[in-house]
């Protein structure tokens, strides 16, 4: 990984070795993940995303998260097994908490650090050979911290 140096082979990594689909270079440079068909990302307040990273971890199921400064919130990747019911999504506004919007791009990192290029970091990176939990596990757990 420490001989990764261009977004191109950033982005090769990011689909070969950890499994995440429709991972491209954008014209500027950035490295992202589209947020199509069957792709979530659960976006939360800094506090609370380490909170449910540590309920996540409990129930064996923690996934990639990701961490901004900037503000400071966590990203929460996902596969996409449908919307929470309207009452759980008024429950999650009100705590800071979206799902991200279908065809949507979020940018990974180009490094493994707390500093890379795009000011962002993982809070836990994708594992090789593990898939991602499903978006209702993440709501589930999400829920339970509240």
């Amino acid at each position: 990984m420490d001989e990764l140096t261009t977004p191109q082979e950033w982005a090769s990594v990011y689909r070969s070795l950890f499994g995440l689909p429709h991972v491209h270079v954008t014209t500027p440079g950035f490295v992202v993940l589209s947020l199509v068909d069957t792709i979530a990302a659960l976006n939360t307040p800094e506090p609370l995303g380490a909170l449910i990273l540590g309920e996540l971890t409990v129930r064996g199921v923690p996934g990639p998260v990701l961490v901004r400064d900037r503000p400071p919130r966590r990203t929460f990747l996902a596969v996409f097994d449908g919307y929470p019911s309207d009452e759980w999504l008024e429950r999650l506004e009100r705590n800071s908490v979206d799902i991200g919007p279908h065809r949507s791009n979020v940018i990974l990192p180009t490094g493994f650090g707390r500093h890379t290029h795009e000011g962002r970091w993982w809070a836990r990176a994708p594992q090789r050979d593990e898939s991602l939990p499903l978006l209702s596990e993440l709501l589930d757990a999400t829920i339970a911290v509240l």
